[in-house]
């Protein structure tokens, strides 16, 4: 069996519905050390987003993560751009 990769983000509600209902196809996350050391040569397979601190979740297979300087939701200048593919049940 191979072994999968999954990274887990908690999003505000607003964020979660969006993604959930394929409106937002990317989530984005600031260039910090923290998401750096996370994101930075590292391999995940799937996303599976968190509503909140509550039971409600959706995966989502990754399409690709890096580094973008195109228009945000963080309007930031550089960040990490995850983009999905479809969504995994």
């Amino acid at each position: 069996m191979k072994n999968v990769s999954v990274l887990h983000l908690v999003l505000k509600h607003c964020w979660f519905d969006k993604i959930a209902s394929g409106i937002k196809t990317s989530e984005y996350r600031e260039c910090s050390p923290y998401w750096n050391k996370r994101l930075n040569n590292k391999h995940y397979d799937f996303v599976i987003f968190h509503r909140g601190y509550t039971n409600t979740t959706v995966k989502f297979k990754i399409k690709s993560v890096n580094i973008t300087t195109l228009p945000n939701d963080l309007n930031l200048p550089k960040c990490w751009e995850i983009k999905l593919s479809q969504q995994d049940n």
